[in-house]
């Protein structure tokens, strides 16, 4: 409940130009120069900060270090790693609301959570490079959810700042069909766009490892084995930890994992619990968790696997 709460301040916070809705205009102050830390769409007209992703295109573009980006970026990265994903990111807060939907749900291949790391490198970089023009951002879903469809609407009830705007273009067309596909997604699996998709969790991601806020585990004090005793093999039995895990990791086994967005699900349980430290959490995927010990509370396990 804690988080909701936050992350609907951050929604309020980050969308908070209302002035906009009677008047069917937009934000263009200065405050659109501060660039917030999640993906919200600077042609929102809510908005009034920009997108990071939508920033470094634009440097890309005039070919121009983002030292104030960096900074930025670096600073929430290297402190709190992809906790703003679990906590600030409307964009996110959507794709789990859709996931409580009753329709049949589905795993996808693990190997699609590097497309993103494509998608920064080729889509964000390479081609903007190329291109000098800000593709991502052109068929970014958030974007289209948060700006081109209010812009549609602005234009219907015939806004100043929508004239000369063309909605029937095949662009237009092909961004409401990615957007209606990944809600038809978000619907089946958990936060598909920020698994797979989203560069910005790429890059907050990158730096869960070396961030002050780190995730850990302790076998010993599980609560939900010290319930059931030493009935339960290993860990992996019980699966408590990864059941509300938005992002669908096999926790402990992926606890330091790039992505990780500290969304604190996982602590419920007692074994996993959050510390600032500069030592990182190991991302333990494809190692054999350790076996409890004979009689919970008698020991600390170790937290290698043995």
């Amino acid at each position: 409940m804690k988080r909701r709460i936050v992350q609907l301040f951050s929604l309020i916070v980050t969308n908070s130009y209302f002035t906009s809705i009677p008047t069917a205009s937009f934000y263009q102050g200065t405050m659109k120069g501060v660039c917030v830390p999640i993906l919200n769409c600077y042609a929102c007209p809510l908005a009034w900060g920009s997108c990071p992703i939508g920033t470094l295109q634009h440097f890309i573009i005039v070919r121009a270090l983002p030292f104030y980006l960096i900074g930025i970026l670096g600073a929430i990265g290297l402190g709190v790693g992809r906790w703003a994903c679990g906590w600030l990111c409307p964009f996110g807060w959507l794709q789990e609301f859709i996931y409580k939907l009753k329709v049949p749900k589905f795993s996808a291949p693990d190997w699609l959570r590097h497309m993103k790391y494509v998608i920064l490198v080729l889509v964000v970089g390479v081609v903007t490079w190329v291109t000098f023009e800000p593709w991502f951002c052109k068929f970014c879903p958030a974007g289209t959810l948060e700006a081109g469809l209010p812009w549609l609407v602005w234009a219907a009830r015939g806004s100043d700042y929508a004239e000369g705007m063309s909605f029937a273009t095949q662009v237009f067309a092909l961004k409401i069909v990615m957007l209606v596909v990944l809600v038809a997604l978000a619907a089946m699996m958990r936060r598909p766009f920020c698994r797979f998709v989203c560069p910005l969790g790429a890059i907050f991601g990158l730096m869960n490892k070396f961030s002050l806020l780190q995730l850990d585990f302790d076998l010993d004090t599980c609560a939900i084995a010290r319930a059931q005793g030493s009935d339960i093999a290993n860990c992996a039995v019980c699966q408590h930890c990864s059941k509300d895990c938005p992002m669908g990791l096999k926790v402990p086994e992926q606890i330091g994992s790039v992505d990780c967005i500290r969304c604190m699900n996982c602590t419920t349980s007692g074994s996993v619990f959050w510390r600032f430290g500069i030592a990182p959490s190991r991302d333990r995927t494809g190692e054999k968790i350790p076996e409890p010990a004979p009689h919970w509370g008698t020991g600390r396990m170790p937290l290698t696997p043995g």
